[in-house]
């Protein structure tokens, strides 16, 4: 059996050799040691050999998790249109990744002969890993908001790693800015982050003139959004408490209800609703976010890649969806961190809860970052956010009769 790169490459250049296949084998995209995949010496993770590089001077292989920046070079080369340059900090160059290195005669097993006898940096296991999540139906769930609390408790350490001062890169460049576009003005008005994580948005909006207050079922995420209002006091008020039990505000106390990313992670969310009508003023607002659930559904989702750990985003060939009506918590996992909970339920259940709790929706959005954050940001943003909709921003008006 022969390497599915090495036929490719081959095509384009007949001097090319052929290699056998030694790794997975079983799979659609067999491949040979060349073009499996490398450790990186930075996480000791494994990553396909398109998306990490080789810096020679400091003799160390850098993954695209790990670098703190990276682009993507366009420069055709045998079938491919450009490649990921990955930034060492150590040395402040960027390197190309090793399908490129390869194509230049610089890949550090043509560089260095005792490197390929040795099989330096190859990862020695012959099978991609398995998926980092599974789903049980709703109703056989058994899960409490205590264990989800701790599974959060958990990642919370993780998970800030990911934010800036302005969130991640879906929140500051997907979704926050449709949400800054519904809630307009907010100065003076007084607004609930409901699932507020470590405050970023409510530190955005106080510095914008809102009074804020955030509430987040997580203890470690609340001590650390209340570390940083202590650092550089904001007036903002956090606490610890799910979304489906705010009996900690009284009722009709907000002008505005923001969730962002956080309904979906709601166990018992029409209770969720229910509590964030009743703790909103009468025609008071709600502006939410979640995973789109029409690309979210689980337990059949994802891309299909061929190579399916690939980094390129043109070997990312389309995105499957089944089982769309099916109720069911998801428990997923990032990289090597801490399992959490999400729970997949259609668009038409959270239509109801709105309908049923005395909202109007007055805004429905599904984002896409601007083309020049889907340039400069390629890898986490372009050739995907704008293929599928990734998210789901939707604006509601409480009724001003409804009680």
């Amino acid at each position: 059996m022969i390497c599915k790169y090495c036929q490719i490459i081959h095509s384009f250049d007949e001097n090319y050799d052929l290699r056998e296949a030694s790794r997975d084998v079983k799979g659609d995209f067999p491949r040979c040691d060349w073009h499996w995949r490398f450790v990186c010496s930075i996480c000791g993770r494994p990553r396909h050999f398109n998306g990490i590089a080789w810096c020679e001077t400091t003799r160390r292989f850098i993954c695209l998790s790990c670098a703190k920046s990276h682009k993507f070079a366009t420069r055709t080369f045998w079938e491919w249109r450009g490649y990921y340059a990955i930034k060492y900090d150590v040395c402040g160059e960027y390197h190309p990744a090793l399908d490129y290195l390869e194509f230049l005669g610089k890949h550090p097993w043509q560089l260095h002969p005792d490197m390929q006898k040795k099989r330096t940096g190859l990862d020695p296991k012959s099978e991609l890993p398995e998926p980092t999540s599974f789903s049980i139906p709703l109703e056989q769930a058994e899960i409490t908001d205590g264990q989800i609390a701790k599974a959060w408790d958990r990642l919370a350490e993780k998970w800030i790693n990911l934010y800036t001062e302005y969130g991640d890169f879906n929140r500051q460049y997907i979704i926050d800015p449709a949400i800054f576009r519904m809630i307009g003005s907010v100065k003076g008005l007084t607004i609930l982050d409901a699932g507020c994580g470590n405050g970023y948005l409510c530190r955005l909006l106080a510095k914008k003139g809102a009074k804020m207050a955030g509430v987040d079922i997580s203890k470690r995420f609340i001590g650390i959004a209340k570390q940083k209002e202590k650092e550089a006091p904001l007036d903002i008020k956090y606490y610890l408490g799910t979304l489906s039990n705010l009996t900690m505000f009284s009722g009709e106390r907000f002008d505005i209800v923001i969730s962002n990313l956080a309904l979906m992670d709601v166990l018992d969310s029409e209770k969720a609703v229910m509590e964030i009508s009743r703790v909103l003023k009468k025609n008071g607002r709600l502006i939410f976010s979640i995973m789109h659930p029409c690309f979210s559904s689980s337990p059949v989702h994802g891309w299909v890649r061929v190579p399916q750990d690939s980094q390129r985003k043109e070997d990312w060939i389309h995105w499957k969806v089944d089982r769309y009506f099916d109720r069911s918590m998801e428990v997923w996992q990032y990289r090597d961190w801490p399992p959490t909970y999400s729970f997949h339920r259609p668009l038409s259940d959270y239509i109801k809860m709105l309908v049923k709790n005395g909202f109007t929706i007055t805004n429905f959005e599904e984002p896409v970052p601007s083309k020049r954050a889907m340039r400069e940001h390629y890898r986490e943003l372009g050739n995907e956010c704008d293929r599928i909709p990734w998210f789901l921003v939707i604006g509601c008006k409480k009724h001003s009769s409804y009680q």
